[in-house]
């Protein structure tokens, strides 16, 4: 393996390590871009963070449709309204990631800019955790579906978590927790599908063809994406249990803790 996909891959323990942090993370509202960028100012890296983060990105897309692929088949022959809610609240999305995104990515360079990230999330889990009751999917209406594609597009933040603002955001329109799971991760196919699909097009510009498809099959990738899909699965069966069980509080305080260590360790340490 040549040059740039040399750099592009890291030794397999590591990417072990970040496999098991994207799986965990990126369904666990803690935010997964932030902790693994956190693992780069740690010293765990790669050359191309990007790339690497949106290819353990692709595992947990596919854990996403197979776990909802249910969920998926039913917006399709009955409930078209949930599609397009999901159109309505990717579009913002899809509108701040574009022209934001050299903003975005240079906040995960600053590891205070991630801890606040973090607390962001943390008070929001926090608050959502006080409701108490709440309607079905359907009463959310066009303004509810759009709110939520914004609350989305905070994620492209370091340390927001995306599962974490949406299902927050709209149990705190009303919606319940249930429903809000579903949905969140529903909004969640478009939207990691963009990133994969973005960040794969300046990697194939920068490198070529060639190098894209040695980088997609190193074998020490594969066993990241295959570790990433299957603790991906798992997170995303225990955070279902968890919200419905008002149990966000639990991710906020690990959220509130992180914040707090990296601000120290980094500001002060």
């Amino acid at each position: 393996m040549d040059g740039m996909a040399a750099n592009n891959t890291l030794g397999f323990i590591p990417a072990i390590c970040m496999g098991i942090i994207q799986g965990l993370t990126e369904f666990l509202p803690v935010s997964s871009s932030g902790h693994l960028a956190l693992a780069g100012h740690f010293g765990l890296g790669v050359a191309n963070p990007l790339f690497f983060d949106a290819y353990l990105h692709m595992a947990t897309l596919l854990v996403v449709v197979l776990h909802f692929r249910q969920d998926l088949a039913d917006c399709w022959r009955r409930d078209r309204w949930v599609i397009g809610y999901i159109l309505l609240a990717t579009f913002p999305t899809a509108v701040i990631g574009f022209t934001c995104q050299d903003y975005f990515k240079a906040l995960r360079q600053s590891p205070t800019m991630i801890a606040l990230g973090l607390l962001v999330i943390s008070t929001t889990l926090s608050l959502a955790d006080l409701v108490r009751g709440g309607f079905a999917l359907e009463r959310l209406g066009k303004f509810g579906a759009f709110f939520l594609g914004l609350c989305q597009a905070l994620a492209l933040a370091p340390g927001i978590s995306r599962s974490g603002i949406t299902i927050s955001g709209a149990i705190l329109c009303g919606v319940e927790r249930k429903k809000a799971f579903r949905f969140s991760f529903l909004l969640a196919i478009p939207a990691i599908a963009g990133a994969v699909g973005s960040e794969g097009l300046v990697f194939w510009q920068q490198g070529g063809e060639g190098e894209l498809w040695r980088f997609l099959f190193s074998w020490v990738n594969l066993a990241a994406f295959a570790v990433t899909a299957g603790v991906g699965y798992l997170s995303l069966r225990l955070l279902g249990r968890l919200v419905e069980g008002g149990k966000l509080s639990w991710f906020a305080a690990y959220c509130f803790l992180l914040a707090m260590l990296v601000l120290v360790y980094f500001n002060y340490a």
